[in-house]
């Protein structure tokens, strides 16, 4: 009798496990045919992962900061080759292809330890100690130096659609403004500040001393925290769907920020002690690009969410081995 009690009993479990798979498998079809992606934190059934694609030779020296240009679909390196703030006259600019192939390795030269990278109008610039570098894409050549007076160490550069440029000085703790060949500085008081990455009205902020995400109004300069406990913010970057936000720490992790502030980490590389610096995702074609400082090379990962077959398969396997 006990025996047939057991079997009766996990014949019942078996056949509710069963219910619940189909029904869940039921909603998730319902959802896919309306068009709803399951994105928040909240809901188990989908999440984010990186799968690594490719990493280039360990040529590059001590890259910062990379970005892609997709109107010749290849990517800019800046190469540090220097301590943050040492003017040495080492760093230099690589450009590398979309599948990890070095092209140029010094493709501009004449720098002093470059982090930051901005597009914009045919032109690459270049956050370099206390100047901005532009350089002429089509020429490859340095065709303007902009002095960033009153600066430390500027670190990160960010466009606006009118075609304002911030620079981050983690040196200062402060973000400068140019505007109409004029250099001021927009906002002070910050904590390191770091990454930066305009989204419509607002431009996003990560800093490695406060240790969060932020946007600040471009009109209004309030500031409002998105996340925090990101640890030692670096770099920012959004993957085409609304206030979606990829952040790296210099520490080596990658966080995926959701709408309601929420975040999970992706990719731990800490204990590996290699650093990271800035990033740059290609929505095109899903690929995180992540320089890593103290390696020398950049190494390239594809998002994906997981298909919630992960949690289908969870369950079939707690049913296939219930005893």
């Amino acid at each position: 009798m006990k025996d047939s009690a057991y079997n009766f009993s996990t014949t019942m479990k078996k056949i509710a496990i069963i219910l619940i798979v189909l029904f869940i498998g039921f909603v998730l079809w319902k959802s896919k045919k309306s068009g709803h992606h399951f994105t928040s934190t909240t809901d188990n059934l989908k999440q984010f992962e990186l799968v690594e694609a490719w990493k280039t030779d360990t040529l590059l020296m001590m890259p910062e900061c990379v970005i892609y240009d997709n109107n010749r679909d290849v990517l800019y390196v800046s190469n540090q080759n220097n301590k943050s703030s040492f003017k040495g006259g080492n760093g230099f600019i690589s450009r590398l292809s979309t599948s990890g192939e070095i092209l140029d390795l010094e493709w501009v030269a004449d720098m002093n330890s470059p982090k930051g990278l901005a597009l914009r109008d045919e032109k690459l610039y270049v956050s370099d100690v206390d100047e901005v570098i532009v350089i002429d894409i089509e020429s490859s050549e340095i065709t303007e130096r902009i002095h960033i007076e009153g600066s430390v160490m500027i670190n990160d550069l960010a466009f606006d659609g009118d075609g304002n440029l911030y620079i981050s000085d983690s040196g200062d703790n402060s973000i400068f403004l140019y505007s109409k060949g004029k250099v001021n500085k927009w906002i002070e008081g910050l904590n390191t500040p770091n990454g930066l990455l305009i989204d419509g009205d607002k431009l996003l902020l990560v800093s490695m001393g406060s240790e969060d995400l932020v946007s600040i109004d471009l009109a209004s300069k309030e500031i409002n925290i998105i996340t925090e406990g990101v640890s030692r913010g670096d770099g920012v970057a959004r993957i085409g769907i609304p206030s979606h936000y990829l952040v790296r720490n210099r520490l080596g992790e990658v966080f995926m920020v959701y709408p309601d502030g929420s975040k999970t980490s992706l990719l731990d590389t800490k204990g590996a002690d290699i650093g990271s610096a800035d990033i740059e995702f290609i929505p095109e074609l899903d690929l995180l690009l992540i320089p890593i400082l103290f390696s020398n090379h950049v190494m390239a990962y594809k998002l994906g969410e997981m298909e919630s077959r992960s949690f289908f398969n969870f369950l079939l396997l707690k049913l296939f081995f219930m005893q």
